[in-house]
């Protein structure tokens, strides 16, 4: 007999670094890897497919169990996929991923559409897929399989699914089940699932909160503890890094398009701002390129070597306009955590100066508007209200109408 082995191949992925999150990677590969091996079977032939991720530091992880894949599976297969994630990986969203590989082993013929692909929420089946166990999903005890018998508001039931047995207790207006997962003699889960309506209901189970009406999940939600920050003394010998500069960089919309007009930066002391006039001009992209070197040539000298430079909200808006004109300035090396640029390492070619963008929403997470009141900033000094929606930004005349704020 020929070794099963040999009929195994992988498909590895490298991953793009704004597909960080695994929800994200999970359409893009898997369509990927439909284009590369899948369509490319015979009409009755399937694959034995097996998921794994490996991470930046060297390390694998598997994605759920080995599936048995047909030409017509990829919906289910994502939904299946994106469901283990949320339920129970956990780790996805903490390292970040390298790559993702697919083993693979094409076998003959077709198989059933009733496989192990079971997405959460699959309304024909009733059930949902919690650490690769399959829970009735169900407001009343019929709907958790075969009633075996009842002791007062106690019920044991037989659930078909999983080969399990599941023990119901109603409290006594009938609002919330309590409900046991015995399988193989053990007790695997024990949930709640609270009855809003006939066809509503709450599922709480470790972690998880699920909201179910009419037998679909409509909402999923994850339960987190958080530590209190505690207040610690630096020791004596170690200095605070005062090496800090704040800036802004401040769009509008031109064709729909956001488009930078305005960088300030403020060391403490000296401040300065830089400005396009027309954003009208045929050259507009020049002009936004020269408006960041103008400021980039006047922080990169030795005075500000190895600053920080905080933006608020860097991650999610800035960034991405800072660094494609930054790149073309010097040497750039970002740090990407969950799908976001949280820090620019820049360093200009000419004197091999340093400067290290970061956001300033990481250390004081929140608006800069409500930032101003919790540290008792002057109202003079606060942050004012401004009409986003005027784009004429050489505007002279009275207070714009009320429309623009």
């Amino acid at each position: 007999m020929k070794n099963k082995k040999l009929f195994w191949s992988n498909k590895e992925y490298k991953l793009d670094s704004s597909n960080l999150i695994a929800n994200l990677f999970i359409d893009s590969y898997i369509n990927t890897f439909w284009n590369d091996i899948i369509n490319k079977l015979e009409e009755k032939q399937h694959i034995l497919l097996l998921i794994r991720v490996k991470y930046t530091d060297g390390n694998y992880s598997t994605i759920g169990d080995l599936q048995k894949i047909n030409k017509n599976s990829k919906n289910d297969l994502v939904k299946y996929l994106k469901n283990i994630i949320n339920i129970s990986f956990d780790s996805y969203k903490d390292i970040p991923i390298s790559s993702i590989i697919f083993s693979y082993g094409i076998r003959e013929g077709l198989i059933k559409q009733d496989s192990n692909i079971d997405p959460i929420g699959k309304t024909t089946s009733k059930y949902h897929t919690y650490y690769n166990n399959k829970l009735p999903i169900a407001s009343s005890p019929e709907g958790y399989g075969k009633i075996l018998t009842k002791l007062g508001n106690i019920y044991f039931i037989s659930c078909s699914h999983s080969n399990a047995t599941i023990i119901l207790e109603q409290n006594k207006d009938k609002s919330i089940n309590t409900i046991k997962y015995i399988k193989d003699e053990k007790v695997l889960f024990t949930w709640t699932d609270e009855i809003v309506s006939g066809n509503r209901f709450i599922r709480k189970i470790g972690k998880s909160i699920l909201y179910y009406e009419n037998g679909e999940l409509y909402l999923y939600t994850i339960v987190k503890k958080t530590k209190a920050i505690n207040k610690k003394k630096l020791p004596k010998n170690v200095k605070q890094n005062r090496k800090i500069v704040t800036m802004d960089l401040e769009t509008i919309l031109v064709n729909n398009i956001h488009t930078p007009y305005l960088l300030s930066w403020f060391d403490g002391k000296i401040s300065k701002s830089y400005f396009i006039k027309n954003l009208l001009e045929r050259d507009l992209e020049n002009n936004i390129f020269n408006l960041i070197k103008n400021a980039i040539k006047d922080l990169n000298i030795k005075k500000y070597n190895n600053y920080n430079i905080y933006l608020h909200n860097f991650s999610r808006f800035d960034a991405y306009f800072l660094i494609k004109h930054l790149c073309k300035l010097g040497f750039v090396e970002p740090i990407i955590h969950k799908g976001r640029i949280i820090q620019i390492e820049f360093g200009n070619n000419d004197n091999m100066n340093t400067l290290y963008f970061k956001d300033s929403y990481f250390l004081l997470p929140n608006s800069l508007r409500k930032l101003c009141k919790s540290f008792d900033i002057k109202d003079s000094l606060q942050k004012g209200i401004f009409p986003y929606k005027l784009y004429d930004i050489n505007y002279k005349g009275i207070c714009p109408d009320f429309n623009f704020f």
